[in-house]
């Protein structure tokens, strides 16, 4: 009898033993889960992309700095803390972020520092193509917490992506000239996603196999493209289209294509704003047809 009562009282000491470490991982896992959300909750953006994103994936409450370049919302107002190429370190620490994010064009001494000084700094390179522009999305999201909204995003625009380069596949193609910075001429190559703006709306970037992004006037016009796309980021875009309306032998010039991108869409984009103004550069290089009716 005492056998039976003493292994009643030993199985009812184990069962509570099971319960209390089921209790124990339960309340381990909520805590867990609290962290991750309270992960990054103060971000320092060094990237104009990334800042853009970060306010897309709506975690702009947890921005506490960002680059002199950076474009904000009305209403947001955010401390300027650095630029592409440089950090102010000493204002960084004083905002104390848990989460600094950096491009690879930063200072490596910057980087350095900030690093061993204890900050957590993320380094993201120069998006090569329109899937680099995706994935660095899906990065960013995964390190803020928002993959479900940034999942959502991504999808949307690669759907807009292929209904347009499908719509555009069988055209005849456009030769193109983008450019992207003056004194001297700047252009993108094949290894750039600006040249997947141009292919994928239709055209053919007669600077696709340069070695760097130099491109001399003389080759532009020994080229003769029939459109010429301009960013207005960081120097004049309606000079530089006054510029190349003097040469008025230029196929671009004689059937008035010349466009002026005005904003940080066509050198800085987020895969939404990719697809937008894919849409902008397909409707100028191929007018005849109809965008806005893809199925």
């Amino acid at each position: 009898m005492n056998f039976i009562f003493f292994n009643i009282i030993d199985a009812a000491m184990w069962f509570n033993g099971m319960l209390l470490r089921r209790v124990f991982y339960i309340v381990l896992l909520f805590c867990s889960i609290s962290l991750v959300g309270l992960a990054n909750d103060k971000i320092v953006s060094l990237t104009p992309a990334a800042t853009r994103e970060i306010i897309m994936l709506k975690k702009a409450e947890a921005l506490v700095g960002c680059s002199s370049y950076g474009v904000l919302p009305n209403g947001l107002n955010i401390r300027r803390v650095g630029s592409v190429v440089g950090a102010d370190i000493e204002t960084i620490l004083k905002l104390k972020p848990d989460l600094v994010i950096v491009s690879s064009l930063m200072n490596p001494n910057d980087i350095n520092k900030m690093s061993s000084l204890g900050l957590n700094v993320v380094i993201f390179n120069s998006p090569k193509s329109f899937d680099d522009i995706c994935n660095q999305m899906l990065r960013l999201a995964n390190l803020i917490d928002r993959e479900d909204l940034a999942n959502r995003i991504v999808k949307r625009a690669k759907r807009m992506v292929f209904k347009i380069k499908k719509a555009t596949e069988e055209l005849n193609k456009v030769k193109v000239f983008v450019q992207i910075g003056a004194n001297p001429v700047f252009t993108a190559n094949k290894d750039s996603f600006i040249n997947d703006f141009i292919t994928f709306a239709g055209g053919i970037n007669i600077a696709a196999n340069v070695r760097n992004g130099i491109y001399s006037p003389a080759e532009v016009i020994r080229s003769n493209p029939d459109a010429i796309i301009i960013s207005q980021m960081g120097f004049d875009g309606v000079k530089q289209a006054k510029r190349w309306r003097q040469f008025k032998f230029l196929n671009a010039v004689k059937n008035n294509k010349i466009l002026i991108l005005d904003d940080y869409s066509l050198c800085s984009p987020d895969p939404l704003s990719f697809a937008k103004t894919l849409l902008k550069i397909a409707k100028f290089l191929h007018p005849e047809v109809d965008f806005e009716k893809l199925d």
